[in-house]
């Protein structure tokens, strides 16, 4: 503590200064409100009443500007609702003050050495600027097409979701106004602003849904009774049609033998035949019982002919399906790569196909192109993985999965994966995590980081 008079270095605990008398009794009950208030604001923030945390956290900074520890937590409230730029400010003004064992030296790195996640900031806050220029002029289309893609760059933007539920408020659609409050109340729940909003859409939302949810029950649906169609599969050709035909036909043949031939033959044959055919009915038995013989074993013969093709049209079929797959793998990256823009995603959902499991050239040269990931691409969803640490460990490990599906050597993916397992106490995922980023090199900034953590588990 510095003497207010002289200027000159006291301890915390002195009554008076040792170089010129000064009562210091006030200096030390300013500094129990700074910390009353930081306490506060600590209690606030950790129930996510977040605009009330800045408030407490503010008064706390008003009686000591000195407090490294309110303007550092200021500094960590003002990164969670997207403020990045005023979040800097506090940890510089930060480092300033206290220069050794400060971690706003952490926060700052953190965020400046990620040169991607900084031009995101930089787009977010030009966009939002030329959105607020908009809607001013009263574009509101142009506006909240701005803004989507803000909050697609910043989900934590609270100020951008704000001014998104305003303008959905002033279009009248208030269902997506509703959602964008949501959102912004998850991220800071006693936001006075955002209740505001939510007073004034009020159950106007739920009254739209029910009139649109009446308005579809009323109208007829042309395709009502239409049976949907599922996924194309190919009918197994079966060979049983034909080899009952050819059944039908040996039966047939027999039946003449046995029954219609004796017939016609005494018919056609008068008294010579009647005579004869007693004598020569045993050897036309014989004959006839040798020619079923035969057609029996012709019949066997065919059956296991057509058990072989059936198996080979199976087998013929499972091909096909694993084709359709490939086929609906390489629809769903190309809905991702070309509808949602993200190629993220895109290059994961077809990373379990080759190029030889598509026939035609069109088919290989649009799996090629939305299998491929750039560089920064795979950065940005590895800072995205990052940010998300701070909110759910379980939407981080997702981002940063999908990162390796496309990456399988991203190390700084598998030590952030890693930790949000550490974090999670899933001790023996997070040492396979560790030690697959160890195993890609130990003396790189992330296999250091991966090799500390796993000491810290062992």
């Amino acid at each position: 503590m510095r003497c207010p008079r002289c200027d000159a270095n006291v301890g915390d605990a002195s009554a008076v200064c040792s170089f010129c008398g000064q009562d210091l009794a006030v200096m030390h009950y300013i500094r129990r409100i700074s910390n009353t208030y930081y306490n506060m604001g600590l209690e606030k923030a950790r129930v996510r009443d977040l605009s009330g945390a800045v408030t407490m956290l503010k008064k706390s900074l008003q009686f000591d500007k000195c407090n490294t520890n309110a303007r550092n937590l200021l500094g960590l409230i003002y990164y969670e609702m997207g403020e990045t730029v005023a979040a800097l400010s506090e940890w510089v003004l930060s480092k300033y003050l206290q220069p050794e064992e400060n971690p706003a030296d952490y926060y700052i790195n953190t965020v400046q050495k990620n040169q991607t996640a900084l031009d995101s900031v930089n787009q977010t806050i030009k966009k939002y600027n030329s959105a607020l220029s908009a809607a001013k002029a009263g574009n509101e289309d142009l506006a909240i097409i701005q803004l989507k893609k803000v909050v697609s760059l910043n989900p934590h933007f609270i100020r951008a979701q704000q001014l998104l539920a305003l303008l959905y408020i002033r279009v009248e659609d208030y269902q997506k106004a509703a959602k964008c409050l949501s959102r912004a109340r998850r991220i800071d729940f006693n936001n006075t602003t955002t209740l505001r909003y939510m007073q004034e859409v009020g159950d106007r939302a739920t009254t739209t849904k029910s009139q649109t949810s009446s308005k579809k029950a009323v109208k007829k649906d042309p395709l009502a009774n239409v049976t949907p169609v599922g996924a194309y599969k190919e009918e197994k050709r079966s060979l049983m049609p034909v080899v009952n035909v050819i059944i039908g036909i040996i039966i047939g043949i027999v039946v003449c033998f046995v029954l219609i031939r004796p017939t016609f033959m005494k018919n056609t044959g008068g008294t010579d035949s009647v005579v004869s055919s007693g004598s020569d009915s045993s050897e036309q038995l014989a004959v006839q019982s040798s020619q079923i013989n035969a057609l029996e074993n012709e019949r066997d013969s065919l059956q296991g002919q057509v058990d072989e093709l059936q198996a080979q049209i199976e087998a013929g079929d499972t091909e096909a399906q694993n084709k359709a797959k490939s086929y609906e793998s390489l629809l769903a990256g190309v809905k991702f790569y070309y509808v949602d823009d993200d190629v993220v995603n895109a290059a994961a959902a077809v990373s379990g196909c080759k190029k030889s499991d598509f026939g035609t050239p069109e088919a290989k040269s649009l799996f090629a192109t939305v299998g491929t990931v750039s560089d920064s691409q795979i950065a940005s969803m590895v800072s995205q993985g990052r940010n998300e640490m701070y909110t759910s460990y379980d939407q981080a490990i997702a981002t940063f999965k999908k990162v390796l599906a496309v990456d399988d050597d991203n190390q700084e993916a598998m030590m952030c994966l890693g930790r949000c397992y550490q974090r999670k106490n899933n001790t023996k995922a997070a040492k396979k995590w560790y030690k697959k980023a160890i195993a890609l090199g130990s003396t790189t900034t992330y296999g250091a980081q991966a090799q500390t953590y796993l000491n810290e588990i062992q």
